[in-house]
């Protein structure tokens, strides 16, 4: 039996088996022990012998499995894979969809050369979907507008785009080979950095050909300083599918961007006026994000904006059906006649929005949100919501100017959910509270008071009448981040907490996670944490109030390990950080 099962277990396993029903267990041992060693010693030479070489995918999977998942890669990854083998090189260069969107963002700008870039557009063969001409070199950027919008650059913005490129090395006509039969038919996203973008200055000289192929574009991405020139296509009935219009500025630059200046676009009592319904999201000003329709975000390089304000309402009155506008690094200027200000900027005129984000942008006037905003994002500006004065039987708001309509609209925050108000250095404890009242506390889930000196969390008596109102005004809150600012007291109904950098000492969370208010309905020994820690930790930790499974505590040094053990045994997540550990 042995003999004839040298190379599986089964032998052994029969053998010692019979050996224990004669009662000889040790013997069965030995040979349990014999098979052991025979076993591991065949399975290692197997598994040495079985992985001697790299398993091919396009040997194990159809190709058509092995193209969708190469299809997931990163285009840079995608161009890499041609060089593992013969037969990689000839799936991929078989397979247009692979070739369907041409991203050179992550690419060196000396590596795409003219031959790479005209290659990679012919194996397309027509599919391709999204562009992006970024980090190219003049010519190749050129090119590639050749062949993908039909466009050849004039010698002029040729000589605006680099100085490198001279005249006399510059042919009007670019030799392309198939060009109509590699051309985009489907083209639906468009990326163009700053110099590329200089080809909109002079849009009026784009073909047929080039608005054909643009045809179906539906998200366009280009530097806030071609922003009027798009604004003046879009008008003129260009880009009618366009969906997502994001309008950034380069992260290399800095300094003053003037953009939306001497400019008229046409108001809505005009006959030039036209809506843009397909438009549902507009972002302006920042650094741009890697996914479409994202916000920009800031640099520190003191980079802005500058726009006319007057002209940018107008713009936003052409989308009736804008449901996301960011601003981002944007100074409003209030152009207009002698004494007279300029309007609020009403978003009444849009009725789908549901979020607005406004970072680091000086306005004069919040502007008046529409019922169905969801989304509220008000940072780093001195902007602060709108807030509503009783007066007896009326009602007023707290900030008005002469001549502007003061009719209170009672739903104006009725419908948010997410509310950011992080370094807002406007805000203070009474505004916040008014600002929470005109909220529906049954819809509030989400409220962020990150870095906001103007509240009071630090003394008992104030900060216990904040966090109060704060539980009371928002009983459904799910997310609260209250990090950069004083110490905290009891906070409930929580999912998730960010309490990093507040100085918080063990009775502050003690006294949080007890469900205990720092206010006057608490006796003073409670105070006391060296006296009160063992009484404040009696009892079954099961029994505390605490729904929120996550606490975020860096920077906390305060906290002791024994704390922080206790905290982790009541079933909350910490997350806690030291400074040395950050850095």
């Amino acid at each position: 039996m042995e003999s004839e099962y040298k190379t599986s277990s089964v032998g052994y396993l029969l053998a010692g088996k019979i050996y224990q029903l004669l009662n000889n267990d040790a013997e069965a041992a030995n040979i349990y022990g014999t098979g052991l060693r025979m076993v591991s010693e065949i399975q290692k030479s197997r598994a040495q012998s079985g992985h001697g070489g790299v398993r091919d995918p396009l040997q194990k999977l159809p190709p058509e499995v092995v193209e969708l998942i190469f299809g997931y890669m990163p285009f840079r990854q995608v161009v890499q894979l041609q060089r593992v083998c013969t037969s990689w090189k000839v799936l991929i260069e078989g397979s247009p969809s692979l070739w369907s969107s041409l991203d050179f963002r992550t690419c060196k700008k000396e590596s795409v050369t003219p031959e790479i870039l005209q290659s990679c557009i012919s194996k397309s063969r027509g599919s391709i979907k999204r562009v992006y001409l970024s980090n190219l070199t003049p010519l190749c950027s050129a090119l590639c507008l050749g062949i993908v919008l039909g466009h050849n650059l004039p010698l002029d913005i040729v000589d605006r785009i680099s100085v490198d490129i001279q005249s006399s090395s510059w042919a009007l006509d670019i030799p392309f080979t198939n060009t109509n039969s590699d051309a985009p038919r489907q083209l639906n996203y468009l990326y163009l950095d700053q110099r590329v973008g200089l080809v909109f200055n002079n849009w009026t000289t784009l073909g047929d050909d080039t608005w054909s192929r643009m045809s179906q574009l539906t998200v366009l991405r280009a530097h806030a300083k071609v922003f009027p020139d798009i604004v003046e296509i879009l008008c003129r009935g260009y880009l009618r599918r366009l969906n997502i219009l994001d309008c950034y500025y380069d992260p290399k630059e800095s300094g003053r961007c003037r953009s939306i200046y001497n400019i008229s676009i046409p108001t809505p009592d005009s006959p030039d006026f036209r809506t843009l319904p397909q438009l549902e999201i507009f972002n302006f000003g920042g650094i741009a994000a890697e996914p479409a329709g994202k916000h920009g975000g800031v640099n520190g390089k003191g980079v802005s904006v500058y726009v006319d304000h007057r002209e940018l309402d107008n713009f936003l009155r052409m989308l009736p059906n804008l449901r996301k506008f960011s601003c981002i690094d944007v100074h409003t200027s209030s152009r207009g006649p002698e004494g007279h200000y300029f309007e609020r900027t009403d978003f009444r005129h849009n009725p789908a929005l549901e979020e607005l984000v406004i970072i680091g942008t000086w306005l004069e006037r919040m502007p008046t949100l529409s019922s169905s905003c969801k989304k509220l994002t008000l940072s780093h500006t001195s902007c602060t919501p709108r807030t509503v004065i009783h007066g007896g039987s009326e009602m007023r708001y707290d900030s008005s100017f002469l001549g502007e309509d003061s009719t209170v609209l009672l739903d104006e925050y009725s419908s948010i959910e997410d509310l950011d108000l992080s370094s807002c250095e406007m805000l203070i404890d009474s505004k916040l509270i008014a600002t929470l009242a005109r909220c529906d506390g049954s819809r509030l889930t989400s409220l962020n008071l990150a870095n906001c000196p103007g509240l009071f969390f630090s003394t008992p008596i104030f900060g216990a009448v904040l966090m109060t109102r704060i539980v009371q005004s928002c009983p459904f809150l799910r997310k609260l981040n209250v990090s950069e600012n004083s110490s905290i007291s009891k906070l409930r109904y929580l999912e998730y907490l960010d309490i990093s950098c507040t100085g918080v000492h063990n009775l502050g969370v003690l006294v949080l996670l007890k469900g205990l208010f720092l206010g006057d309905s608490v006796e003073k020994d409670y105070l006391r944490e060296d006296s009160n820690r063992a009484l404040l930790l009696d009892g079954d930790p099961k029994a505390y109030p605490v729904v929120f499974n996550r606490l975020i505590a860096n920077g906390c040094h305060g906290l002791s390990d024994d704390m922080c053990w206790w905290i982790e045994s009541i079933g909350v997540r910490l997350e806690r950080k030291r400074k040395r550990e950050e850095t």
